[in-house]
């Protein structure tokens, strides 16, 4: 392992040699390009991503390492609590710890974007966006105080050169989808930091998700510092959601005693695993879920579940999580089973993925209702196997931010790519991210790849896991392989620096 990485990192060392001393020159758009100095500049780099997060954890050698590498920026996935309270105001030494990560940036030569990851309210459904609860859209005080945290921003790091750029915001997405709001929101913050600071880029994107489709003329904005990002993911992951049985099938409402609900299910070729939702959308009232099985068309018991010790590897759907609970002192042939209560939209309880082949299937399950409207019922989603993507199928995909560009002559920049180690055997991984990087080059994008650290375990998209206890896996070696050749094409950017 280590003749593979050294082979890899000479390159990045005599970059670093030739580059020392010098901290990065201002970015700023000129003609249509991210210039330093007078020269056109490529960002190619890494996210920094669950920076306080999940207890990720990132020090100033992360930062010497990714320089070493020849990686030239960082994308700092923030949350609003990196800057300020709970409730919105200051916090000095969180603050200082942005500060910080700057410092590093400026003595190993890389550049820093700025991303507010997490709004105040959440600007879309995960979980970890303030619970999910997706208010921003709709609230104007919310919107308000991100123009306020933004504008303090813009003021700490006006004059701060390595400070590449102000990320407005991480994956807006509206519910219901209204593109309009991200669009006005985007120029409501913009004015906001112009204000304070003129002339940094300051990064924007479309709704759902900051998809590739999202790079569409709505969002273009008049002011010539503007970079344009979206995020790619397709093929990431091992296993494709193919869809949903049962969503349009028989329900329950009202109020009744344990009642017995079966759901056939006819598994189609291209699906090998299932997850069991138990759902009540928009219910008022309460319903309750217990012993669970699965058998197939000779009435063999393929799985079973009941709930009288917890609800083991079931959980909530989707925010808000308080829509779901452990109910320990109610169950169908014993205590305990999962409620769903005050649910708005769909919502309900998600298992596990299980294993399954091509057949008729029977789904069945205990449901207790009181006073529950909306529709209660029993589904499932269907998993097919993730697919490796050729270049024509990616270029697709790539079409519409590439047309976007030519179109306005404008920067565009891929702010998180990745696939897992886990969407295919062998290299697949590497092979798919040199694929991705190499599409990339070729339309002109800047990029930084998601992600450095996770605490998700080894078989996802870091390149350095980290585990539980705080301690490292080892580094990911196909996939820094890739990165460092596609970093090293920093080596023909000397622009970066100031002239000594």
């Amino acid at each position: 392992m280590m003749r593979v990485l050294k082979s890899a990192l000479l390159p990045a060392a005599l970059f670093l040699a030739f580059c020392c001393g010098a901290e990065p020159a201002p970015l700023k758009v000129s003609d249509g390009k991210l210039t330093a100095a007078g020269r056109e500049i490529r960002l190619r780099g890494i996210n920094w991503g669950w920076w306080h997060l999940e207890g990720t954890v990132y020090t100033e050698e992360h930062m010497r390492k990714q320089a070493e590498w020849g990686a030239n920026v960082v994308r700092l996935a923030m949350t609003y609590t990196d800057i300020a309270n709970k409730d919105g105001s200051w916090n000095a030494e969180r603050f200082a710890e942005v500060d910080e990560v700057v410092r590093w940036a400026k003595r190993h030569e890389q550049y820093v974007i700025l991303d507010m990851h997490v709004a105040k309210g959440g600007q879309n459904n995960a979980h970890y966006t303030d619970g999910g609860r997706n208010l921003l859209w709709q609230d104007v005080k919310l919107q308000e105080l991100l123009c306020r945290q933004w504008a303090e921003l813009a003021r700490r790091y006006r004059a701060e050169p390595a400070v590449a750029a102000y990320e407005i915001l991480n994956e807006p997405g509206t519910e219901p989808r209204d593109p309009s709001l991200v669009v006005a929101l985007n120029r409501k913050v913009i004015r906001a930091i112009r204000q304070v600071d003129p002339e940094k880029i300051i990064v924007v994107s479309g709704d759902d998700w900051s998809n590739a489709r999202s790079v569409v003329d709505e969002i273009r904005v008049d002011d010539p510092n503007i970079l344009y990002t979206f995020h790619f993911y397709e093929g990431a992951f091992a296993d494709s959601w193919l869809g949903n049985a049962g969503e349009n099938g028989d329900f329950l409402s009202g109020s009744r005693e344990w009642t017995e609900f079966k759901l056939p299910l006819e598994i189609p070729e291209g699906i090998r695993r299932i997850s069991l939702l138990l759902r009540s959308a928009d219910n008022s009232g309460s319903a309750w879920f217990d012993d669970i099985t699965l058998t197939d068309e000779t009435g063999k018991n393929i799985h079973g579940i009941s709930f009288d010790g917890g609800p083991g590897a079931f959980k909530v759907e989707r925010s808000p999580e308080a829509c779901g609970a452990y109910d320990a002192g109610i169950g169908y042939a014993a205590p305990g089973s999962l409620r769903v209560s005050g649910s708005t939209g769909y919502n309900g309880w998600i298992g596990p993925k299980w294993d399954i082949v091509p057949g008729t299937y029977i789904l069945s399950g205990r449901i207790r209702l009181e006073n529950a409207t909306g529709r209660t019922y029993l589904a499932a989603a269907l998993f097919g196997p993730g697919s490796t993507k050729n270049d024509d199928e990616l270029r697709r995909k790539l079409a519409v931010p590439a047309a976007f560009a030519r179109k306005h002559g404008v920067p565009v920049w891929v702010g998180e790519f990745a696939v897992t180690r886990d969407s295919g055997s062998g290299d697949h991984q590497a092979r798919a991210t040199e694929q991705r990087i190499r599409l990339f080059e070729e339309y002109g994008f800047h990029w930084t790849y998601w992600n450095y650290r996770e605490t998700t375990g080894p078989d996802t998209m870091a390149l350095l896991a980290q585990k539980p206890d705080g301690s490292d896996y080892p580094v990911n070696v196909p996939l820094l392989k890739v990165l460092t050749e596609g970093w090293m094409r920093n080596h023909s950017d000397r622009n970066i620096h100031k002239e000594k």
